[in-house]
């Protein structure tokens, strides 16, 4: 076999792996909560953590003590760098389930196993095709579920703390790195334990976070239905609702009127948003909706015109969950 064509094999068997999980993954996302937009942002980041923890790990290697830190040192190293972007998208209130954060986290991950293998690639050139093959069904997937544990946990464990909750799921990717790293198991038992295990946990997850996802929409729905019918009416004034909002009265007239407005402006996005999510998954065409920017643009100005304080006031009647905030980003970013 010429160079050439074990260079290509190597990167073939090593990479192709990861991404194929990655497909495996997007598929099950069956509400399509993650675009591929999205997807190949977050393997982007992925390959530019890899080359930052090339340089990183080059010079720590050498201050450290190449063993003690490749077990110990450079999980802490790797599984920070990967785990900023999923910081930067859950402060964003870009995912907000556990799909889109395992997928989110997964790319990330293959995209730092992308750059890892082609760095590896001369060095382990000589070492056959089987090697590859554990680190593509190995390493290159451990990255990937490594990256998306962070994400997973983050979100399961949001109502404790945003900041404890992202913590929480990076020690647990670094506790696997770092087991991974140690050679606990023979690599070949390793990879086994990673292409067994990690295909009916992430279906678990999927399974849970599908469950959620239809709960909440099912809900929200309702309520959003609700109120728009009290507000259409004309007797939004005499329902609880309604006497909450005339109790404010420290509020101007104008504000108050702004409220109003708010409130039908959020239901009516909020309640369409869910509409064309469920005739996605349907399987159904989805129109463009041509008053989609015109309502977002009102949206805007009423939040600015209620101001903070309005809307901590408004907050009984429209609470804005992560989840709510995840909608009207989603569809913000359609503008």
């Amino acid at each position: 076999m010429t160079p050439a064509l074990a260079r290509f094999w190597g990167l073939t068997a090593g990479i192709l792996p990861v991404f194929a999980f990655l497909l495996a993954l997007k598929l099950l996302d069956t509400f399509r909560l993650v675009r591929p937009r999205q997807i190949a942002v977050a393997v982007g980041w992925g390959g530019l953590a890899g080359l930052a923890a090339l340089g990183l790990n080059a010079g720590l290697f050498e201050a450290t003590g190449p063993q003690w830190y490749a077990k110990f040192g450079a999980p802490w190293v790797e599984e920070a760098l990967k785990a900023i972007w999923l910081v930067v998208l859950i402060r964003a209130e870009r995912v907000a389930f556990l799909v889109d954060a395992a997928i989110c986290g997964f790319a990330v991950g293959a995209g730092f196993a992308l750059v890892e293998n082609l760095a590896y690639l001369e060095q382990l050139l000589g070492g056959g095709i089987a090697l590859w093959v554990l680190r593509g069904f190995g390493t290159a997937v451990m990255h990937g579920g490594a990256a998306a544990i962070v994400g997973v946990v983050a979100i399961g464990l949001r109502r404790s703390g945003r900041w404890l909750a992202m913590v929480a799921g990076l020690a647990v990717a670094i506790g696997v790195h770092t087991l991974w790293d140690m050679g606990v198991l023979t690599p070949l038992a390793a990879s086994l334990t990673v292409v067994l295990g990690l295909p009916p946990l992430f279906v678990l997850i999927f399974e849970r976070s599908e469950k959620a996802l239809h709960t909440w929409m099912g809900q929200k729905l309702n309520q959003d239905v609700e109120l728009l019918e009290m507000l259409t009416t004309g007797n939004f004034l005499e329902t609880p609702a309604g006497s909450y909002l005339r109790s404010l009265n420290a509020f101007a007239p104008e504000v108050l009127g702004d409220m109003v407005c708010l409130l039908q402006v959020s239901s009516e996005l909020s309640a369409a948003a869910k509409g064309e999510r469920i005739r996605q998954w349907a399987g159904l065409p989805v129109a463009a909706d041509s008053e989609l920017e015109a309502k977002l643009r009102e949206l805007e100005f009423l939040e600015k015109s209620v101001g903070l304080a309005g809307l901590h006031a408004l907050a009984p009647i429209l609470p804005l969950s992560s989840r709510d905030r995840w909608e009207l980003q989603e569809l913000q970013a359609r503008r």
